[in-house]
């Protein structure tokens, strides 16, 4: 044990020698990246080159260039750092210690004590995991003493965590709650993590940063350190020579694997035993090194049968595959055999580390060695003549059974069995294929046979813009895997159609700011399933060049732009023909003719062409440029963007159009613009005007001429606020004329009493309408009587799915006449917000709520009544048997203060309603028991429910 008793100053200045010593230590200074037998020493003060790092936003999007020096300048407590496997995040946490250590970085000089701690390794406490791996077991400060140091110093200790992928939370819920909550210890942490986990931690960093690609000229750099000598690094680099920045040219493989630190001192590695090879892909890399490992190193174990030597290399590949299975990364005597144990030690494809251990552990060098070395194994499963190992691999697979996993937890693993083979290529995918299938809910990463009946119904039928942009968000990094997967097999497929049926109706997001090669790759070598895609979207970002430079290679172009030479050449193909291509323009302060040749270049690759223009000033007086180079235009969004009446007049010439969208416009209506001509847009069927700016004479305009806009099936017209008596003259057209809308969209509109009278005179015409959103109007005093005649004919519409009234004080004397909702039985979403709604009513509401025509309600809106915690807890009550509910709104304008009683029924209501995904509470007034009851409740929905509390 330690020693226990008052710490001195003495102690806390040894503390601080003892881990000065270590990180000048030759060992940790020093050391073999891919292992002893590979006579590679990687020295962090002169072999180690400068890492290139993104800060990059919460949406994650990199915004700012950083270096190793501006990032510790600009350090934030927690700061998370993510990267693909092998782009050095253990290095550069290992080069931090090491200056510290050394006093060589001034930021680094109001750290007391840094610990760099390699997270795979945590087993206990945090104190003992220090004691570990930088100290002794038994060091001369007790664990209290030590937690008190943390304690004081607060943010002048600085943690070093890498490897959050391979941290075993449960072992060490200490360094967890260092990291996630970290306002308890308040020291200073930096900690890594693969990009493929980022999602785990992204919500918990300040400082949000990405290592980014070797320049070529870094690469060049990292191999002359590394192999020394001109000879060999002049062989290797010859290689480099002969490749070209452009992705299609053969040779661009190469090129992008010698952006990944690791993947330099391979080659490196390579090119000493080998004075020729040909890397094309990660999986050759790996394969050619571990060949060589195997083949050079045989004669130290000469007096082995082959058999022997055969199965040891086997042994290994099902070590390293249930180790990802397990997430083992440390291996035991136990695992091992003594002749086993011979062999692979001897051919150097795994490690002994024995340094302050009892007992010794065994490591592959790499965490992405061990992947690739159980994706070789699995692939030859798959691939087996023997029956039994087939299906011994297929129970690999089936371990893989949700789409979470796939793109997170064992994407390298699949891509280095795809990598291997194209049999398994084939049976991998296919594995994935139904795995989509049966998914029916992307944000739960979870197996769909976990979810209960009353889940996956709400997983079908409700999607808020939130949670379909997460579902869009995981679906498009499951198709993305599979792209990634099917080009690492390039080399291995020689049949691409038989992939063709998995991508059909499927849509694929590409990031222009940073275009993967596989995602080239797949565009040169998969056109056709190119073609078989539903919709490709592509995000351009006006603020920023980042995918012209990132590279080192400079733009060949002769235009200044901003849109990446290298979107064009994926898109700008005479024999391929997309179905449907969305791009977003966002942030363009201007805009240069080269990205108006770019975007018709682009564009004229699609059948069908969505347009989306969001915070792009430098468009105004432009669109109409923009608009002439996209052809076969169907779609159209414009938000936050000013436009000349040359612009609105271009739109109106854009017959084809299906969809308008303007959202927060509020340039004046110039004659002559976009409404006087909107009645030439005869095929749009979605109409969205959502906070532009428009007067009464505009509003009776548009009332006049969207008449003839037949094929109109959506209508949307939200906060126009200065329209006066408009939305009459608009109403009359819309209700007598367009007889055919499914939905209809009036939000805080100037409804009136009149203009609601003429929807009731109308209403039985409009037999197709399944939505009616009139929420956020206050109605008059006239609106009274056509609230209640609203009311009365909804046994006229079957169908209706959305009902939202609108607001108007006394409106509680229309409730009893809501018995006609059951007449409507697929109603998912009611309104009754600022209904006026008492005590009293409250009664008269909850036996409407048990009604078994409610069964399928999701969505119930009852803002802004007047209820006491009597009326809310008769209420609550009634809810719990609409087991399909997710969305509660009970805000209050004014504060609200419940009942202790109610705070306890709206808890048991949380947890009987397993649907339930938000709940607006604002202007409720809880204290801390309150919320404690609420947060206990909120953990039966695995805290994915949303709490909204003022």
């Amino acid at each position: 044990m330690c020693a226990t008793g008052k710490m001195t100053e003495e102690d806390l200045d040894c503390l601080v020698q003892d881990l000065i010593y270590f990180y000048t230590f030759p060992l940790f200074e020093k050391f073999h990246p891919l292992g002893e037998e590979i006579d590679i020493i990687f020295d962090l003060t002169s072999t180690y080159t400068d890492t290139l790092l993104w800060k990059k936003d919460i949406h994650n999007i990199r915004f700012e260039q950083l270096s190793l020096k501006t990032l510790l300048e600009e350090l934030k407590n927690p700061c998370i750092i993510e990267g693909e496997a092998g782009k050095g995040k253990t290095t550069l946490l290992k080069k931090i210690a090491l200056l510290w250590a050394k006093g060589d970085h001034p930021c680094l000089s109001k750290f007391k004590l840094v610990f760099f701690i390699s997270l795979s390794g945590a087993q206990e406490g945090l104190y003992e995991t220090v004691c570990e791996q930088l100290l002794t077991k038994e060091y001369r400060i007790c664990k209290k003493d030590f937690m008190k140091i943390l304690v004081s110093l607060r943010e002048k200790v600085l943690f070093l965590l890498d490897g959050y992928d391979e941290f075993k939370s449960q072992n060490c819920p200490e360094i967890e709650s260092l990291i996630k909550e970290n306002h308890k210890f308040k020291n200073t942490v930096i900690v890594t993590t693969r990009t493929e986990t980022i999602s785990s931690l992204r919500l918990f960093g300040s400082l949000i940063v990405e290592t980014g690609d070797l320049t070529v000229e870094s690469a060049k750099q990292l191999v002359r350190k590394v192999l020394r000598t001109e000879e060999l690094a002049g062989g290797l680099l010859s290689q480099l020579e002969k490749t070209d920045s452009t992705f299609q040219k053969p040779g661009s493989q190469t090129d992008n694997l010698m952006k990944t630190p690791l993947f330099v001192v391979i080659a490196c590695a390579i090119q000493m035993g080998e004075t020729t090879f040909n890397p094309h892909t990660q999986t050759t890399l790996f394969s050619t090194l571990h060949d060589l490992l195997v083949g050079k190193n045989r004669y130290k174990t000469k007096e082995l049968r082959d058999e022997h030597f055969r199965l040891s290399i086997i042994h290994c590949g099902d070590l390293a595959l249930d180790g990802i299975f397990e997430q083992k990364f440390n291996f035991q005597p136990e695992d091992i055999s003594s002749v086993k144990e011979r062999v692979l030690l001897a051919t150097g494809l795994m490690n002994k580390y024995t340094a302050q251990r009892i007992t010794p552990v065994y490591r592959f060098f790499h965490k992405s060695f061990q992947e690739y070395t159980a994706g070789r194994r699995l692939a030859r499963l798959l691939t087996s003549r023997r029956n039994e190992e087939v299906i011994t691999g297929y129970s690999y697979l089936q371990k893989i059974d949700n789409i979470s996993d796939i793109i997170t937890t064992y994407h390298s693993l699949l891509l280095y069995t795809c990598g291997s083979s194209a049999e398994a290529t084939r049976k991998v995918i296919q594995h994935l294929s139904i795995t989509y299938q049966q998914s029916s809910h992307f944000m739960l990463p979870l197996s769909p046979t976990s979810l209960s009946s009353e889940l996956q119904f709400t997983a079908n039928e409700w999607k808020d813009e939130e949670e379909e942009g997460l579902m869009t968000t995981w679906e498009n990094s499951f198709v993305e895997c599979v792209i990634c997967f099917l080009y690492e097999s390039t080399s291995e497929t020689s049949v691409k159609e038989e992939y063709e049926e998995f991508f059909q109706g499927k849509n694929l997001y590409i990031n222009t700011q940073n275009i993967p090669t596989y995602i080239c790759g797949f565009f040169e070598h998969f056109s056709k399933c190119v073609s078989m895609l539903e919709l490709i979207k592509l995000d351009f970002f006006g603020t920023s060049s980042l995918a012209n430079t990132e590279d080192g290679h400079s733009q060949t172009s002769p235009w200044k732009t901003v849109i990446p030479e290298k979107a064009v050449s994926l898109f700008f193909n005479w024999d391929q023909k997309l179905n449907s291509l969305m791009i977003t323009l966002k942030d363009f302060n201007k805009l240069e003719r080269g990205d108006v040749k770019y975007l018709e270049k682009i564009c004229c690759s699609a059948s069908n062409l969505r347009l989306h223009i969001s915070k792009s000033p430098g468009l105004t007086g432009k669109l109409k440029d923009v608009l002439n180079s996209c052809t076969n235009l169907q779609d159209l969004i414009v938000e936050s963007t000013p436009l000349t009446i040359e612009d609105e007049q271009q739109i109106a010439k854009m017959v084809g159009l299906k969809t308008i969208k303007l959202k927060d416009l509020q340039n004046e209506n110039l004659d002559g613009g976009l409404i006087d001509g909107i009645s030439l847009l005869v095929n749009v069927e979605k109409l969205i005007f959502d906070n532009i700016k428009m007067n009464e004479a505009t509003a009776k305009k548009l009332g006049e001429d969207i008449k003839h806009l037949k094929k109109l099936h959506f209508l949307q017209l939200s906060h126009l606020m200065d329209i006066g008596n408009g939305m009459t003259h608009i109403a009359k057209s819309v209700f007598s004329c367009l007889i055919d809308l499914d939905e209809i969209h009036l939000v805080n509109t100037c409804l009136s009493g009149g203009a609601l009278e003429i929807l009731v005179q109308n209403i039985c015409n409009l037999h197709k309408l399944h939505a009616l959103n009139l929420s956020d109007n206050v109605l008059g005093k006239d609106g009274k009587e056509a609230l209640c005649q609203l009311v009365d004919k909804l046994s006229v519409l079957p169908k209706m799915k959305v009902l939202m009234f609108p607001s108007m004080d006394g409106g509680n004397v229309c409730l009893t006449k809501l018995q006609q909702l059951e007449c409507i039985p697929q109603l998912t979403k009611l309104g009754l917000k600022k209904w006026t709604i008492t005590d009293s009513e409250a009664e008269v509401l909850g036996s409407l709520l048990v009604k078994t025509s409610l069964r399928y309600l999701q969505h119930l809106d009852l803002a802004d009544n007047c209820m006491t915690s009597h009326g809310w807890f008769t209420i609550l009550g009634p809810l719990s048997n609409l087991k399909k509910l997710a969305v509660l709104d009970f805000s209050q304008q004014q504060s609200f203060l419940p009942s202790a009683q109610l705070v306890l029924e709206l808890a048991r209501l949380i947890t009987k309603l397993a649907c339930l995904q938000k709940i607006y509470l604002t202007g409720w007034q809880f204290d801390t028991h309150d919320l404690r009851e609420i947060n206990k409740a909120k953990q039966s929905h695995r805290n994915e429910l949303q709490l909204i509390i003022s």
